[in-house]
């Protein structure tokens, strides 16, 4: 079985979850003996495949998949959904243009526009669908007309190696433990200010991991233009580092307070290694985590506060991280991506 990776052509240039999800997918599967390329459109040709597996909605990848489509080669989607909505689209963009550019992609996207939209076309053209969960599943049947048997969700998976986190690493480098961390991209979507902003006023620490896309450097700078001296900003830790995995362990409190999150995968990364977990309500993250996070409206920074607050009182417990690793380690989910190869190939 020989399947070809594509993604969004800039990706790669500010990799975040979307792009972890695609490597780590890659990873596992090859272990469970699929023969994987990530796609070289100077060098690959379709037919020299099984099939072709892309990664994201983004309209630049819609020639290679109509293509694929074309030369009838089977077509897997890993969605990585936007949920687009006028109301979060106002709130969550962080210029004017920012927010007239999404709310115009939110009404075209929840209206019959989108029958012309290249992710319409896409989801239609897919021979298979994998949304990250079954409420994805749902919201893209519903908004985009997709019939249900093209559904498969698989949800995203979790390296075990963030279950034998230790924290000496980390406090020995930084001095600093039971603490609220975040670790992402710096970008309004994952509402960074608001949450600066809130750890601000109360005395405890937050430490950020992570760094701004091209695109994000003004909201990058208003962060720490913003942020007073209980926060600290480190920068970008390596996926495959041993530091981060002992930052989760050092921590208390892992946070995405996002407009979104499909679910995100530092929390799941975060809880594995014991942290307790506040994240979004909007989105798949229940699905995953039933009631053993804390959800918060990202509209409302009492509630915001009023969660983490809680989440950082609460011991540590192994509940949450014997769920993760119950159901969502990546080799248990490369099975399941594979088993979805298997029903079409």
């Amino acid at each position: 079985m020989k399947i070809l990776f594509n993604c969004n052509n800039s990706g790669f240039q500010s990799p975040g979850g979307g792009e972890v999800l695609l490597l780590k997918t890659k990873e596992y599967l090859i272990k469970n003996k699929v023969d994987i390329k990530l796609f070289d459109q100077w060098n690959d040709k379709l037919n020299n495949y099984d099939s072709l597996h892309n990664f994201g909605l983004s309209s630049n990848c819609y020639d290679i998949i109509n293509a694929a489509y074309n030369k009838k080669v089977p077509i897997f989607l890993t969605p990585i959904y936007s949920w687009p909505s006028l109301k979060f689209a106002i709130k969550s963009g962080d210029s004017i243009k920012h927010k007239l550019n999404l709310a115009s992609y939110s009404l075209i996207h929840n209206t019959f526009l989108n029958n012309f939209t290249a992710t319409k076309k896409i989801l239609e053209k897919s021979t298979k669908i994998m949304p990250d969960s079954k409420i994805e599943a749902d919201l893209l049947n519903k908004v985009y007309k997709i019939n249900k048997n093209k559904f498969s969700p698989i949800p995203c998976g979790v390296d075990e190696k963030f279950y034998h986190s230790n924290k000496k690493e980390f406090v020995k480098k930084y001095g600093l433990e039971d603490f609220i961390l975040y670790v992402g991209r710096i970008e309004s979507r994952k509402n960074v200010l608001n949450l600066i902003k809130i750890i601000n006023k109360l005395s405890m620490q937050l430490v950020i991991i992570g760094e701004a896309p091209y695109q994000s450097k003004n909201y990058f700078n208003l962060c720490k233009k913003t942020a007073k001296n209980n926060i600290i900003f480190l920068g970008k830790i390596d996926h495959e580092s041993s530091l981060l995995k002992s930052a989760y362990a050092a921590s208390k409190v892992v946070v995405l307070p996002s407009w979104l999150e499909t679910p995100g995968l530092s929390v799941l990364e975060g809880g594995l290694a014991g942290a307790n977990v506040v994240i979004t309500s909007r989105g798949s993250a229940r699905e995953y985590f039933k009631d053993h996070a804390y959800y918060i409206n990202p509209f409302n920074n009492n509630d915001i506060k009023n969660k983490i607050l809680e989440a950082y009182n609460k011991n540590k417990e192994d509940n949450l991280r014997m769920h993760i690793k119950r159901n969502f380690l990546w080799d248990v989910i490369a099975k399941k991506v594979k088993n979805v190869y298997n029903e079409v190939l």
